[in-house]
C-alpha cells in the first residue's frame, strides 16, 4: 500500500501536540518560520542524534532566539487555594446539611440535599489552605473545618469509612478534636453506620469520661446510634487476577507461557512458548509511567486513577484531586512536587498526554541519574521509527523536550540555579536529550488506560468504556498488532491485564490491537490507520483474507480437516451423511462430530448470553471461555457467533476490572 506522508506527519505531530489552541503549536510556528526551510533540511534534518537536535535549538543561531525568547518566561501557572472561597462553599455546605437534617435521610429529598452539601464540601476541602496560609479566615483552620463539615455529611449519608478518614484529617491539620466530645460521638456515628456496634460504644464510652461531657447529649448521640441501620459496604469487584502458570523470569509481569521472539520484519514480538488457553492470564504489569487525562483531574484521583467521590487535595493546588490522604502523600513526596505549580502551564500548552508521560519518568524516579537511566533504557529497546522522521517531526519533538526541560529547571528539579537563564548545563542537555528520545517511542509504544462506566440499571447494558490515562509499559510494549486480537485487555487500576480469548500453539503470535478492527474498518482504511499512526503494514489473517465487515458477515462456518496433522479447512457439508474428500490430505472423512460440536458451541454461547442478563459475570466468562475454546478445536474464524463470543468475553473480563458508575444526571 502506497505511504501517505501527509497523513503520517498529521497523525504523528498530534501525538505531541494535541490541542491546536495551546500555545504549544504557535510556538513551533515561529520557530519554524525563523529558522526557514534551507537550515531545516540541510542542517537540522541532517543531525544524527538526538543530543545533536537538542544542542542545536539552544546554539544554533538560526533558531536559538525565538527559542530562549519563549522559555525564558516560563513560570508557574496553577490553580491557587482560595480560604475565603473555601470558606463560603462550607457554609453552603453546612446549610444544606442542616435543611436535610430536618427530613429523614432516606427521603429523596433529604437525599439530594444531602448530595448538594457533599459537592459544596468537596469544593471546600478542594480550595482550602493548609494551616498558617492564610490565618486572617478561620484562624488558618480553613481545610481542618472543610473536612470536619464534610465527615457529619458523610456520616448522614451512611459512609462511615469515609468519615472517619475526614475527622483524623481534621485533627492533621490542626483542629482540636481528640479532646472534644463531639469528636468521638461523631465517631461513634461513623462506626454505627459501618455495623460496628461495639467500636461505637468505646467511642461513647470515652466521651462519656471527658471533661465538659453532657450525658443528656450522650443519651441522645446512644438513642441515635441505636436507631441507624448499618449500611453494608459495597466492595469493588476490580480484582488482580493470576498469572497462568506464574511469572515469567526473563519478562517482567508476564507469564510463563510466552516468550520473546525477534524477526528482521517484525523486531521482537511475543508468541506462546507452549499451549495457551481461552482465559489464560498472559500480562499483569504495572507501568513504567502513566498520567492521568487533564479532562479526568476533576472527576479521578490523580495518583491511582479512581472515581473520586470524597477527594483529598494536594496542599498547594487546586488542580488535582485525590481518592485518599495515601495517594496524595504518595504523588506529593514524588512527582507532583516538581509538577504542581506548573501543572496549568502544562495543560495550558496543548501538549498531548504522551509528552505528560515523558516528564513523569523523570518527576517520579528517586533521582535525576535513575530517571535518566530508565529513560535511556526505553529509547534503547523500544520502536521509534528513527529512520522514518521527517526534519519537521524532529524539530516539533526537540522543542517539546526543551520546554519539559525548563519545567524541570524551573521547578528545582536540578537543584538551585546560580542564573535564571535558560541555557542548560551538561546534565540538563542530557536529560533533554532522554526526553527527545522518550517523545519517540511513546509514540509507538504508549497504551490507553480506560475503565469500564456502567449504568444504575445494568452491568452490560448501556456500559461503556472510557480512556482516561495513558501508561507506558515495558512488557506490554512487545505485544505486536492485529486486526482481530487474540488477547482481551482490561485495567485493574494502572494495570495492564492481557487475557487470552482463543486457544493458542505454541509458536503462534499472541496479539493485541491497538487500531482498528476488522468487523468496523475495511482493509483499505485499517492499513492506511496504521501506516499513519504506528508506521507500519499489517499482515495479519484478517488482512491477509480481507475478512468482510461484521454486517456482511454470513453463518457460514469453515472446519478443520480431521485427519492428523492436516491443518486445511474445509466448508460446511451439503450433506452430513456422506464424507467430505479433503483436497490437501486426499482423505475422506466426516464432519458429523465437528457438525455436532458446533451445534453445543452455540448452545454454549446462549448459555454464556443469558448469564450476562442476569449479571452473573463469573458463570458467563466460564461459559464463553469453553464454548470458544471448544470453537478453535474444530473450526477457524471468521464466524460470526464466535467473534460475537469473544467480544462478549472481552467485556465480562473487563467488567472484573475497574469500573464506576456516572454520578449525577
Amino acid at each position: 500500500m502506497e505511504f501517505d506522508t501527509s497523513y503520517h506527519q498529521i497523525c504523528s505531530a498530534q501525538t505531541v501536540q494535541s490541542e491546536k489552541r495551546g500555545f504549544f503549536n504557535e510556538f513551533c510556528v515561529d520557530v519554524r518560520d525563523a529558522c526557514g526551510d534551507k537550515w531545516l533540511r540541510n542542517y537540522f534534518g541532517k543531525l544524527k542524534s538526538n543530543a545533536a537536535r537538542v544542542l542545536s535549538i539552544f546554539s544554533d543561531r538560526e533558531v536559538c532566539d525565538p527559542v530562549l525568547g519563549v522559555l525564558e518566561h516560563v513560570q508557574p501557572v496553577f490553580k491557587q487555594k482560595d480560604a475565603l472561597f473555601s470558606a463560603q462553599r462550607r457554609a453552603q455546605a453546612d446549610k444544606f446539611y442542616l435543611m436535610s437534617a430536618n427530613g429523614n435521610s432516606e427521603d429523596e429529598e433529604s437525599r439530594e440535599l444531602l448530595q448538594q452539601a457533599l459537592m459544596a464540601a468537596n469544593l471546600a476541602v478542594m480550595r482550602a489552605p493548609d494551616r498558617n496560609v492564610d490565618p486572617v479566615i478561620d484562624d488558618g483552620l480553613t481545610l481542618a473545618l472543610a473536612y470536619r463539615s464534610r465527615a457529619s455529611i458523610l456520616i448522614r449519608l451512611g459512609e462511615g469509612e469515609a468519615a472517619l478518614s475526614d475527622l483524623k484529617l481534621a485533627t492533621n491539620f490542626g483542629l482540636e478534636l481528640k479532646s472534644s466530645v463531639d469528636y468521638y460521638c461523631k465517631m461513634a456515628k461513623a462506626y454505627a453506620v459501618m455495623g460496628e456496634p461495639a467500636r461505637a460504644e468505646i467511642s461513647l464510652k470515652i466521651a462519656e469520661k471527658m471533661a465538659g461531657s453532657d450525658p443528656n447529649h450522650i443519651a441522645l448521640c446512644r438513642k441515635e446510634i441505636a436507631a441507624v441501620k448499618p449500611i453494608q459496604k459495597v466492595t469493588s469487584s476490580a480484582q488482580v487476577p493470576q498469572l497462568a502458570h506464574g511469572e515469567n523470569p526473563e519478562l517482567s509481569g508476564a507469564s510463563k507461557v510466552v516468550k520473546l521472539v525477534e524477526t528482521k520484519e517484525k523486531g521482537r514480538f511475543v508468541v506462546a512458548s507452549e499451549g495457551i488457553r481461552t482465559g489464560d492470564v498472559l500480562l499483569c504489569e504495572e507501568p513504567v509511567a502513566a498520567c492521568l487525562d487533564p479532562s479526568f483531574f476533576g472527576t479521578h484521583c490523580h495518583n491511582c486513577f479512581k472515581r473520586l467521590h470524597t477527594p483529598v487535595s494536594c496542599l498547594h493546588c487546586s488542580g488535582v484531586a485525590f481518592c485518599s490522604a495515601q495517594c496524595m502523600g504518595e504523588a506529593c513526596s514524588s512527582y507532583h512536587r516538581f509538577e504542581c505549580e506548573f501543572m496549568d502551564l502544562l495543560i495550558g500548552s496543548g501538549m498531548s498526554i504522551l509528552c505528560f508521560i515523558a516528564l513523569r519518568v523523570f518527576t517520579q524516579a528517586a533521582n535525576l541519574e535513575q530517571g535518566l537511566a530508565t529513560a535511556n533504557l526505553l529509547f534503547e529497546h523500544m520502536c521509534s521509527h528513527e529512520d522514518e522522521r521527517q526534519p519537521e517531526d524532529y524539530l516539533q519533538r526537540s522543542l517539546m523536550a526543551g520546554f519539559l526541560m525548563r519545567i524541570l529547571q524551573k521547578s528545582l528539579y536540578f537543584g538551585r540555579r546560580k542564573t535564571e537563564g535558560v541555557n542548560p548545563t551538561a546534565v540538563e542537555l542530557q536529560v533533554a536529550t532522554a526526553l527527545l528520545g522518550l517523545l519517540q517511542v511513546l509514540q509507538y509504544n504508549a497504551h490507553q488506560i480506560y475503565q469500564t462506566q456502567v449504568t444504575e440499571e445494568h452491568r452490560f447494558d448501556g456500559s461503556k468504556m472510557v480512556h482516561v490515562a495513558a501508561g507506558l509499559y515495558g512488557t506490554g510494549s512487545y505485544f505486536n498488532h492485529e486486526c482481530w486480537p487474540s488477547t482481551a485487555c482490561h485495567f485493574v487500576g494502572k494495570k495492564l491485564v492481557l487475557t487470552a480469548n482463543k486457544p493458542h500453539r505454541p509458536n503462534e503470535v499472541v496479539a493485541v490491537n491497538y487500531g482498528p478492527i476488522f468487523i468496523k474498518t475495511n482493509l483499505k482504511e485499517r492499513q492506511r490507520n496504521l501506516r499513519g499512526r504506528y508506521s507500519f503494514s499489517c499482515s495479519c489473517m484478517a488482512c491477509q483474507e480481507n475478512w468482510p465487515l461484521f454486517q456482511k458477515l454470513d453463518k457460514q462456518v469453515r472446519f478443520w480437516c480431521t485427519s492428523a496433522n492436516c491443518v486445511n479447512l474445509l466448508k460446511f457439508p451439503k450433506d452430513l451423511a456422506k464424507d467430505v474428500r479433503c483436497p490437501r490430505c486426499r482423505k475422506n472423512i466426516s464432519l458429523k462430530e465437528s457438525v455436532a460440536k458446533l451445534i453445543k458451541i452455540e448452545e454454549l454461547y446462549r448459555e454464556a448470553a443469558r448469564a450476562m442478563v442476569a449479571q452473573k459475570t463469573g458463570e458467563a466468562i466460564e461459559l464463553f471461555k469453553e464454548g470458544i475454546e471448544m470453537f478453535f478445536n474444530v473450526a477457524a474464524l471468521p464466524h460470526k457467533d464466535t467473534l460475537l463470543a469473544q467480544q462478549s468475553l472481552n467485556k465480562c473480563l473487563a467488567d472484573m476490572g475497574t469500573t464506576f458508575k456516572k454520578e449525577g444526571k
